[in-house]
């Protein structure tokens, strides 16, 4: 089985979309995000852990079950998301057969990398996600048999209708 884990903060200020959504709302940025992760894991079947810094706030590890497939994790006090990321590969790595870590930070990727262990940028991340969506999009567009819809989970299908409007 493949696993995404994501740091999501650098990932989202590493595109310049989401980086826009900063401006107007921390949380619009990181539920845009969570979204996309879990549109994206859905067609693909990826398992994915989106990883939040949250070391600089008071408390314990928080974890948020999103999907069957998505969990989003907010580090305890004085942890970061890199470091995170680094413990769950080194306690996890030979339950996967691959492991991607999007992140644009290359320290982190440098420090996990392993047979298994694969760093993707945010930007190929991105074009993967856009990928799938076109692919699913031609696949099951309106123009296609209606009961094919109900094949695509709910929240993915509103995803493609979405931006099929945008497009």
């Amino acid at each position: 089985m493949k696993i995404i884990l994501i740091d999501g903060y650098n990932v989202i200020h590493a595109l310049p979309s989401l980086k826009m959504l900063l401006l107007r709302s921390f949380y619009i940025a990181q539920a845009q995000f969570v979204g996309m992760v879990c549109s994206y894991c859905s067609l693909e079947n990826i398992r994915g852990y989106v990883v939040f810094d949250a070391y600089k706030k008071e408390g314990s590890e928080i974890r948020e079950k999103i999907s069957s497939l998505v969990t989003v994790i907010y580090t305890a006090k004085g942890r970061t998301a890199d470091s995170f990321i680094e413990r769950f590969i080194i306690k996890n790595k030979s339950k996967y057969s691959f492991i991607y870590v999007i992140t644009s930070d290359l320290a982190e990727g440098m420090t996990v990398l392993s047979e298994n262990v694969i760093p993707v940028s945010p930007e190929n991340f991105f074009s993967n996600i856009n990928t799938s969506l076109k692919c699913i999009n031609k696949k099951y567009s309106p123009a296609s048999t209606p009961f094919m819809h109900y094949l695509i989970a709910d929240d993915v299908l509103k995803k493609i209708q979405k931006q099929n409007i945008q497009e």
